[in-house]
């Protein structure tokens, strides 16, 4: 048995983690994303560009469903210690999934350390939070320490979004019809931001790709970015992810930045060409 275990649903972009301590292990469940009578499941052997095509195809549409209790249940067993870290509960019913799978692995097991977290978040700010915990684990704290500074950290992490083209999140109703009505015209790219209580909204809004990135630095300043930690997980668009890389360093030398390609479900809602980056903050 794992001292360890550390769970994530699929809108986090780790799919494995290599080289751990034999004490460690991760783990992501995977939701499933609904292309007219196909189920793709979002795990790290989905194939992305016959998903995108299906996409692309769809005559009736797309939609996702969050892993059901027992595949969380599944996932928690094996160690004395999980933690589990969900996508935003106001964005999908993972978080409380994965909450009747602690109910149904306790009752087999009482002597199981498991904790739920709703990160309020999506994608690239879980996607640190995840590292975070990883971190932890190897450091040998206690389950207690775990809880408590994972939150911590939690605290001061954020995130910010570059997109040009928000239909799937105006049809699954994450933002509202007019802010889905701005982007895409004319060139207009949003940039957004999460709320405290995990939805998404309108931060500005640019014309232009040069001036969507210098609007998003400056919204990186406005949400204390402390210079050192952040991840940019990109749709299709690398080009972007790097030019994003070195306005980044230009005005914060010291920053630790990783760039990932994003997961089918973080692709679904960023859709072609998004940015989301998740950083930590002062």
């Amino acid at each position: 048995m794992k001292k360890w275990k550390i769970v994530a649903d699929s809108i986090c972009d780790i799919r494995e983690v290599k080289d751990l301590d034999a004490s460690i292990a991760f783990e992501s469940v995977p939701l499933i994303i609904n292309i007219d009578d196909q189920s793709i499941i979002d795990d790290q052997d989905i194939d992305m560009e016959s998903y995108r095509q299906a996409l692309k195809n769809s005559k009736k549409g797309a939609s996702t469903a969050c892993p059901a209790p027992d595949h969380y249940a599944n996932a928690f067993r094996g160690a004395e210690n999980v933690i589990c870290f969900c996508v935003s509960k106001n964005l999908s019913g993972s978080y409380n999934s994965a909450m009747l799978g602690k109910d149904l692995l306790l009752e087999e097991n009482p002597e199981i350390n498991i904790e739920v977290i709703n990160t309020a978040s999506a994608c690239s700010e879980m996607n640190i939070q995840v590292q975070k915990a990883l971190e932890l684990a190897n450091q040998g704290v206690s389950f207690e320490e775990m809880t408590s500074q994972i939150k911590e950290y939690g605290s001061k992490t954020d995130v910010l979004f570059i997109l040009k083209n928000i239909d799937n999140l105006v049809r699954a109703g994450r933002v509202n019809k007019l802010m889905g009505q701005m982007v895409g015209l004319l060139n207009i790219f949003l940039i957004g931001q999460r709320t405290s209580d995990g939805l998404i909204e309108l931060a500005n809004k640019a014309r232009g790709e040069k001036r969507a990135l210098r609007t998003f630095m400056e919204e990186l300043k406005s949400h204390q970015f402390n210079g050192k930690r952040i991840e940019i997980a990109h749709a299709t668009n690398p080009s972007l992810a790097e030019t994003l890389r070195t306005k980044i360093i230009e005005k914060y030398p010291d920053a630790n930045i990783s760039i990932v390609e994003m997961g089918g479900l973080c692709e679904f809602y960023a859709e072609q060409q998004g940015i989301i980056a998740g950083f930590e903050t002062a």
